[in-house]
């Protein structure tokens, strides 16, 4: 989700560089997160970047506080078995 900010007003206490963002998933989520991944998340919309720069980014501080990754499989087990309950019921 890429805005349209005035970069002379973004309060850089409010926005993540690429690396602290990584750290700080993977300390909220007990797993190695790289920053591709940050970057791939952003794409996807699951939180909001600013561009800088052609080559440099900053990633909103509430959603990469809010985000955590979860053990693969384990989303896609509960759509499963919510399809099986909505399915029986």
């Amino acid at each position: 989700m890429d805005e349209n900010i005035n970069l002379e007003n973004i309060n850089l206490a409010e926005w993540y560089a690429p690396t602290k963002a990584a750290a700080i998933i993977s300390k909220n989520s007990n797993k190695v997160i790289k920053p591709d991944y940050v970057r791939k998340l952003a794409e996807y919309g699951k939180i909001k970047k600013v561009k800088i720069s052609d080559r440099a980014s900053l990633y909103w501080k509430a959603d990469v506080d809010a985000y955590r990754v979860e053990e693969r499989g384990v989303k896609s087990a509960r759509a499963k078995q919510s399809a099986k309950e909505r399915k029986g019921a």
